[in-house]
């Protein structure tokens, strides 16, 4: 009979992430799923809550409920909690283990001063709800940016870029595209197709805890906006579960080896995030920030 021969592994992690292994690695979790015998065989929820920490995102990603049947609607409420659950269980872990993502990347940007860069920052809280990459590709119908490791909602340095870029287009130039990419400030910031910007912009993370909420929209014509009738009044509301961030705060870092466009920049970022907001539903309140 062949045996195995046992070997030893060692794992390398940074100090604080191999206190939450160490805390963690022999706690069971389980999320059951049954099919319970009642009314036409259906599909029902089963879940037990453990102390097991299981990533957020993964839940979120991965966990999807039945949305065929009757109730669609409410598996897709308690799958969304499920996902508020684990947050909350990770705001704990947070707290007893003292890590904290928004500080670990405060000690890598400021490793940046050692190749020649100035860093900014600033700490900005939503004022109300905040929900990024809500039209993005997802099982169910709406989405949420949360970061694929560490299972936290985070904004983006790519979006961050991007609504601090269509600020200045339409504070500072009049909403006139052509005329921002002839300024040569705008093109030193955000760079051109033979040239990269100047201007570093990072991921923003929580910094306090992080409470997700469910909210609603609640389409009162779901035929009309599927191309099948015109907006009728006996068409039967459709609403819609999604998450969102409520209150959190969030550090915004830039860094640069242009001093004088990083300070002009940060004010830029600022005025955007307070001014114009970020994020899906701007329109109507949500993802802007307040000092």
């Amino acid at each position: 009979m062949l045996t195995r021969e046992e070997k030893s592994y060692e794992f390398f992690n940074s100090h604080d992430t191999s206190r939450i292994l160490y805390d963690s690695i022999k706690k069971i979790g389980i999320y059951e799923w049954n099919n319970r015998k009642r009314n036409n065989e259906r599909k029902d929820w089963c879940y037990k809550s453990t102390k097991f920490l299981i990533n957020p995102a993964l839940i979120f990603g991965k966990f999807i409920p039945d949305t065929a049947g009757e109730d669609a609607k409410e598996n897709k409420h308690k799958y969304l909690q499920l996902v508020i659950d684990e947050m909350e269980k990770l705001n704990e872990e947070i707290k007893k283990n003292g890590v904290n993502i928004s500080d670990r990347l405060k000690q890598s940007i400021e490793g940046l001063k050692y190749l020649g860069y100035q860093t900014e920052n600033i700490g900005l809280s939503i004022s109300w709800r905040l929900i990024v990459g809500l039209g993005a590709s997802h099982p169910q119908e709406t989405s949420m940016t949360l970061h694929h490791v560490y299972g936290i909602p985070y904004v983006p340095g790519s979006a961050i870029k991007g609504v601090t870029r269509h600020w200045i287009v339409l504070s500072k130039f009049g909403n006139d595209e052509q005329q921002a990419l002839k300024n040569e400030e705008f093109k030193k910031i955000f760079g051109t197709q033979e040239k990269q910007g100047e201007i570093i912009f990072f991921d923003a993370y929580p910094i306090n805890e992080i409470k997700l909420k469910i909210d609603i929209m609640n389409p009162h014509y779901p035929e009309y906006y599927s191309g099948l009738q015109p907006p009728t009044d006996w068409q039967q509301p459709n609403p819609i579960y999604f998450l969102t961030v409520e209150k959190a705060k969030f550090d915004f870092y830039l860094a640069s080896k242009n001093p004088k466009l990083l300070s002009e920049t940060l004010t830029w970022l600022k005025e955007a995030l307070i001014q114009y907001g970020i994020g899906a539903k701007t329109s109507i309140g949500y993802g802007f920030f307040e000092v």
